[in-house]
């Protein structure tokens, strides 16, 4: 009889590398420049009318997209 590796449940790590991963646990893309992000944000809002704003990642310093925050 073969055996089976068990595969670990995919969960999201700890600590600042969190940032780098969706609420879904999929990686972020990540973007070299503030003009790439922007331009996949704007792609975002044409595409699927889903708002997206670009920020400079304190972690990798790369550029990554993200929902606004509430003005509450």
């Amino acid at each position: 009889m073969k055996s089976r590796r068990q595969r670990r449940p995919t969960t999201r790590p700890l600590g600042r590398v969190a940032s780098h991963f969706t609420r879904e646990g999929t990686p972020k893309n990540s973007y070299r420049t503030e003009a790439e992000a922007r331009g996949a944000a704007q792609l975002a809002w044409t595409l699927n009318r889903v708002n997206l704003n670009a920020y400079r990642c304190d972690y990798c310093h790369q550029w990554h997209v993200g929902k606004r925050l509430r003005d509450d």
